[in-house]
C-alpha cells in the first residue's frame, strides 16, 4: 500500500514539474550598422587591416624624405601666392567650415594645436614673434588687420574673402640620390591687401571692408601683407586629418595632399636673386620698363625655367 501511495506521489510530482509552462527566452534584437556608401565596408576592412598594424591615423602625412646636403647640386628658393580668387583654388575656401583652409588654420592657432607667427624674415629665414596664446589673439589681430568676419564668411566670395591669399615659400631642389626634382614647403602664410595698396585709396575709401571694390589684389605679389605665417612642416601632421573638398566625393586628398602634390594654381613673386628684389617691385628690365602684363610673363619664365631645368638634367 505504501508502495503504491508513494508511486502516486511520484507521478503527481513528476507531472506537475512537467506540466509547467518554460518561460520563454527573450532574445535583444541585434543593433545593425548603417550602411551609407558602397564602399563603406571595404574601408571599414581597411581600417582594421591597418589598425592591426600598428597605424593610429589613417591619413596620416607621409614622413619627409631624408636629404643628405651631399646629394643636392642645385636649389633656388622661390616664393609664390595662391589666390582664392583664381577659379581653380576656389575649392581650398569652400563654405563647408571643416574643408575650409582658412577656417581649419585659424582653429587650429586658437586650439594651440599648430603655432602661428606674425613675421618671417627672409635675411635669416626665420619666423619670428609667436602670436599670443591667448585665444582672443589672433582674432584681434585679424579683425585690426581685415575687419570683423565671422567663422562662415571665410568661403564667401561677398565678404571679400576672395582678395585673401596664400603666400607659400619653399626651396626647389635636385637630389641626385633619388635622381628628384622635387619642392621643400618651410613656411605658409595668409596675406591680404595691405598698407601699401590701401594708402593709395582715396580718403573716404580708407577702409577694412574686404568688399570694397576699390581694394585690388596685389600686382605679382606686391603689397600684399601677411596676417600670420606657419611653419609648414610642423602642421603637416595637422592639415591631413582635414579633406579636401572635390565634387567627386570618392576623391579623398587631405590638404597635406594639396601642397605635396602641388594640386593648386600660383604665381611666382620672387627667386633668389643677387638683388632680393621681387617681381612685383621691378621697375625695368634690360632698360624697358616693365608694365603689370610684363610681371606676370616674369613670373611664368621663372616657373619656366625650373621645368625646363628638370628636363636638362635628363638630356645631359
Amino acid at each position: 500500500m505504501k508502495k503504491l501511495v508513494f508511486s502516486l506521489i511520484f507521478i503527481l510530482s513528476a507531472f506537475a514539474v512537467f506540466s509547467q509552462t518554460t518561460p520563454k527566452k527573450i532574445t535583444k534584437t541585434k543593433v545593425v550598422e548603417p550602411i551609407y556608401s558602397i564602399f563603406q565596408t571595404a574601408e571599414q576592412d581597411k581600417i582594421k587591416r591597418e589598425d592591426s598594424l600598428g597605424k593610429t591615423q589613417i591619413q596620416c602625412a607621409p614622413p619627409l624624405p631624408k636629404v643628405r646636403s651631399d646629394d643636392i647640386i642645385f636649389a633656388k628658393r622661390i616664393t609664390r601666392d595662391i589666390y582664392f580668387a583664381d577659379p581653380a583654388n576656389r575649392y581650398l575656401v569652400p563654405s563647408v567650415m571643416d574643408r575650409n583652409l582658412i577656417s581649419i588654420l585659424v582653429d587650429g592657432i586658437n586650439s594651440h594645436e599648430i603655432t602661428a607667427y606674425q613675421t618671417y624674415d627672409a635675411s635669416i629665414n626665420k619666423l619670428l614673434e609667436p602670436v599670443n596664446d591667448d585665444p582672443n589673439a589672433l582674432k584681434t589681430l585679424i579683425d585690426s588687420k581685415i575687419g570683423v568676419f565671422t567663422p562662415k564668411q571665410y568661403g564667401e566670395l561677398e565678404s571679400g574673402l576672395s582678395k585673401l591669399c596664400l603666400r607659400v615659400v619653399e626651396d626647389w631642389y635636385f637630389d641626385t640620390n633619388r635622381s628628384e626634382f622635387k619642392s621643400f614647403i618651410f613656411a605658409i602664410g595668409l596675406e591680404y591687401a595691405g598698407a601699401e595698396i590701401l594708402g593709395q585709396l582715396n580718403n573716404d575709401d580708407l577702409s577694412k571692408d574686404l568688399k570694397n571694390p576699390a581694394i585690388k589684389l596685389g600686382e605679382a605679389g606686391k603689397g600684399m601683407t601677411p596676417l600670420f605665417w606657419i611653419n609648414y612642416p610642423t602642421v603637416r601632421d595637422y592639415l591631413c586629418k582635414f579633406r579636401v573638398y572635390n565634387q567627386n566625393e570618392k576623391i579623398r586628398y587631405s590638404f597635406d595632399d594639396v601642397f605635396q602634390l602641388r594640386y593648386f594654381s600660383s604665381l611666382i613673386i620672387e627667386e633668389s636673386n643677387v638683388s632680393g628684389t621681387r617681381i612685383g617691385d621691378m621697375k625695368t628690365v634690360n632698360g624697358k620698363d616693365l608694365s603689370g602684363l610684363d610681371k606676370l610673363l616674369e613670373a611664368d619664365r621663372v616657373k619656366k625655367s625650373l621645368i625646363q631645368f628638370e628636363q636638362d638634367m635628363w638630356e645631359q
